[in-house]
């Protein structure tokens, strides 16, 4: 079970009669599962929310090295990344904020100047991050809120159904669903935005 997290990856994927292929994740916009084969075997980077990723030289790097010990592409993952400080705050910004507007004025920016900084290094529009962040958060607190409609007036939703809407749509499964799962709430509590 794959949640989504904010997060891009770098993976090396090994089957015991292949090649190792490396590749990179793209941005999970809702939860989705990793079929598994025996013998396989996986390793992967996690690589920080708004990273930027020169992918085609990357993975053609690791190809052509034909490295297949995930730490020998450390120098390579770090030469071919990325982080605008721009964007990390653009992103911090909107994980703890109501609104965009709320991110853009503790930045000192227009909405637009926003917008745009964070379209053009994660493809995705404020929003996303925005809503992204609020859902992870409500997803870690399910465990500790008194009951689900406390969770949902702690993290910004309108009401009860209005994040079950909101679980459904990113986490694939409802609050209470979340709540009795251990491996859900193992998940959610992992690193990510």
């Amino acid at each position: 079970m794959v949640l989504p997290d904010g997060c891009r990856d770098l993976i090396l994927h090994v089957l015991p009669t292949q090649r190792p292929v490396w590749f990179v994740t793209e941005l999970a916009e809702r939860r989705y599962d990793v079929p598994g084969t025996v013998g396989a075997r996986y390793w992967g980077f996690r690589l920080r929310p708004g990273v930027q990723v020169d992918e085609k030289r990357l993975l053609a790097a690791l190809q052509s090295q034909g490295l297949h010990d995930p730490q020998e592409a450390v120098p390579l993952l770090e030469d071919c990344t990325h982080t605008d400080r721009r964007v990390d705050d653009a992103l911090r910004s909107l994980s703890v904020h109501a609104s965009v507007a709320g991110a853009a004025q503790q930045l000192g920016v227009s909405e637009r100047t926003l917008q745009r900084w964070v379209q053009a290094a994660t493809g995705r529009e404020p929003a996303f991050w925005k809503c992204l962040a609020r859902v992870r958060r409500a997803a870690a607190a399910l465990s500790l809120a008194p009951s689900l409609a406390a969770c949902a007036a702690d993290h910004g939703f309108t009401d009860q159904a209005h994040m079950t809407r909101e679980f459904r749509r990113w986490l694939g499964c409802t609050p209470g669903a979340a709540l009795a799962s251990s491996a859900f709430l193992a998940t959610v509590a992992e690193s990510g935005y």
